[in-house]
């Protein structure tokens, strides 16, 4: 099979397109068909060393979290699943491979998928739905009701978070800006603000919850923003924030500023489910802005390490999902 792999830390071009064996599955794995793979932030971080003292530096390594496919081979222990059922899920840890023709991958990072995806749509939700989903519902406690205030609403995170809010029943700010800003109301946004034009302090509201989809949003420019008894939730915590979290439900009643968190995706088949739900219902979908063929992913790794675009990018993988894109969309920039 093709497999994107790298054999150390670097730029872009230490991304390889190699011809390795097909993976075979343990008793509690799914040999899966990757027909598309999404990108995300987290594949050129990983790939460029950042994070090496989590990562090691065991080589080589793959690329690619989050995944849509279909079912080759179930492990002897996988008695739920069948050749040929269409699956989606993401990846654990910092491995990666995802971005490879067949991956084996554990029965409990996938589930079915909704019939109403097609497989670059598919593949483009589960990391960032995820993501939202447990920093929204875990960490933020959404209710209904909740004012929620979303910085980096326009990307893969956020796009997930406006829709997931409002499906809670909250009223959601969206900080984005360009072509982002109709990105955001076009996903149900009550409101959108240009944060290049308005100041945090500016904003003219308190909210209950901020949701953080970029990361290192500093303290002090946030901190008054909340109602009284607010949740800071950050998928990248700045240094100030990563260290009042574990003190800040003892501060917050004291001092009146929120309480802190920050957000630990796991692959959840529950999760997985609610996220088909809520697309069977209609209240989640991923915009997809451009896809590549496997032979692009340097190009692709760049693109997403320079954090500009709305939704979501995805690696198109197999003959199926490459037909899928080239019947068009409009609404998509095909790379």
């Amino acid at each position: 099979m093709r497999a994107v792999r790298f054999e150390r830390y670097g730029d872009s071009d230490v991304l390889e397109i190699r011809t390795v064996p097909v993976p075979q599955p343990g008793r509690d794995e799914v040999l899966v068909r990757v027909h598309a793979s999404g990108l995300n932030p987290k594949d050129p971080i990983v790939r460029q060393g950042s994070l090496r003292l989590i990562t090691g530096r065991k080589f080589p390594r793959g690329t690619g979290y989050d995944f849509s496919g279909q079912v080759v081979a179930p492990g002897a222990r996988v008695s739920d699943l069948a050749r040929g059922d269409r699956v989606w899920g993401f990846l654990d840890g910092f491995r990666g491979g995802a971005a490879a023709e067949y991956a084996a991958i554990p029965r409990a990072w996938l589930e079915p998928m909704p019939e109403r995806l097609g497989w670059i749509e598919g593949a483009a939700l589960p990391l960032v739905g995820a993501t939202a989903l447990q920093g929204l519902r875990d960490v933020g406690r959404v209710n209904s009701g909740d004012r929620v205030l979303i910085k980096g609403a326009s990307g893969g995170v956020g796009s997930a978070a406006i829709q997931i809010a409002k499906a809670r029943g909250a009223h959601v700010t969206a900080l984005a800006s360009g072509e982002g800003l109709d990105h955001c109301r076009a996903l149900g946004a009550d409101a959108v603000v240009d944060y290049r034009l308005t100041a945090p302090t500016a904003l003219g509201d308190r909210f209950d919850v901020f949701f953080d989809c970029v990361g290192q949003s500093p303290y002090r420019a946030y901190r008054r923003l909340f109602r009284r008894g607010g949740r800071w939730v950050t998928i990248a915590p700045e240094p100030t924030v990563y260290a009042l979290t574990p003190i800040s439900r003892v501060l917050a009643p004291v001092l009146g500023g929120p309480v802190l968190g920050y957000v630990r995706v796991t692959p959840r088949r529950a999760d997985l489910v609610e996220l088909a739900r809520l697309v069977d219902r209609g209240l989640l979908r991923m915009p997809v802005t451009a896809m590549y063929p496997l032979e692009q992913i340097r190009t692709a790794h760049d693109l997403v390490a320079a954090r500009h675009g709305r939704g979501k990018r995805v690696v198109v993988i197999s003959p199926e999902a490459l037909r899928e894109r080239d019947a068009g969309n409009e609404a998509v920039e095909l790379s």
